[in-house]
């Protein structure tokens, strides 16, 4: 995680919402990380083939391909199976978290959320990665 010095950590953020991708860009950059932003999980996925990013925030409920099915075909995919994923929702249940959890979530958002509280599990799920690779 880069967000003192050097290198911005990159998030994409997918959603299908424009309000709501351009509320979590603004969040995000003005705590200092580096944004790109899909509307559905096959531009998402689109973009982390031609570019990885550092974290990724999905909508679970998106027209043309969903959160957990964008989360399936990134984490088949060897150079993106380790990137983070922060699940937007707008209800959670357990069986739903758990559900998530199966197919590689790292974290949830529940829409609307607050900005604190988006930025911290940002940040915890990049510790917990960065964890990992030490």
């Amino acid at each position: 995680m880069n967000e003192g010095g050097g290198m911005a950590t990159k998030v994409l953020v997918i959603d299908d919402e424009e309000d709501y991708r351009i509320i979590l860009q603004e969040v995000l950059r003005g705590a200092g990380f580096e944004v790109r932003l899909a509307e559905d999980g096959e531009e998402g996925l689109a973009l982390l083939r031609e570019s990885p990013c550092d974290v990724v925030l999905v909508d679970w409920m998106m027209p043309k391909m969903d959160g957990e099915r964008f989360c399936r075909e990134m984490r088949a995919v060897p150079r993106l199976k380790d990137i983070p994923v922060v699940m937007i929702t707008v209800k959670q249940t357990v069986d739903e978290e758990l559900e998530a959890l199966h197919f590689g979530v790292d974290d949830f958002v529940v829409k609307p959320c607050k900005a604190p509280e988006l930025l911290a599990r940002v940040r915890a799920v990049l510790r917990r990665a960065e964890n990992r690779r030490a």
